[in-house]
């Protein structure tokens, strides 16, 4: 961008703040803004778009696209340790990835991607409310997920990855060199 006669006012990210940092507040802010809005679908496409965006920036070098691998991956890693619980049954990673489709790609519960093998279809609970689907597409039987742990589980994974970042100096550059192509939002004025 050429930035002849303007300056920038509130930069995004200054300060001592990481450029990943930076963009997950700004992402959590956004999906529990949906959520305090009663905007779960909204809060869900937030999410697993955050989940594909995290797993890029924990790509291995030479990685340069978000990919069902690089969001198993980091489901694998930061949501589903959190999510799971002894008495209620977790999603697996491609459960999460078909859900993320499904959401991402068509506001339903369905998707190519459950018609692969064992997948389960992914029903949502929020509020005393279930987004359901009325036809199944897969031969398992739904599963119910609570809108409000899944968010948790993503924010509580998404600190866990930031502080491994910072433990792996390596790691930390390639997700911070990622994360400076991120879009900036900057207020724009024109120099006098």
């Amino acid at each position: 961008m050429n930035t002849l006669g303007m300056k920038f006012l509130f930069p995004v990210g200054g300060g001592e703040q990481s450029c990943v940092a930076a963009w997950l507040t700004h992402r959590m802010v956004a999906v529990r803004q949906c959520m305090d809005d009663g905007l779960p679908e909204a809060a869900l496409t937030l999410l697993y778009s955050g989940i594909d965006t995290l797993g890029l920036l924990n790509a291995p070098t030479g990685t340069t696209d978000a990919s069902r691998s690089t969001f198993i991956d980091w489901c694998e890693r930061y949501v589903l340790p959190r999510l799971s619980s002894t008495n209620v049954t977790a999603p697996t990673p491609m459960d999460l990835y078909a859900a993320r489709c499904r959401v991402l790609h068509t506001s339903t519960a369905e998707s190519n991607h459950g018609r692969e093998g064992d997948l389960r279809e992914l029903s949502y609970m929020f509020r005393g409310k279930a987004a359901v689907n009325l036809v199944l597409n897969t031969p398992k039987p739904p599963l119910l997920v609570e809108i409000e742990r899944l968010v948790g589980a993503f924010e509580e994974g998404s600190r866990a990855f930031v502080a491994d970042l910072r433990e792996d100096k390596g790691r930390f550059e390639i997700a911070e060199r990622r994360a400076r192509q991120f879009f900036s939002w900057e207020t724009l004025q024109r120099a006098s």
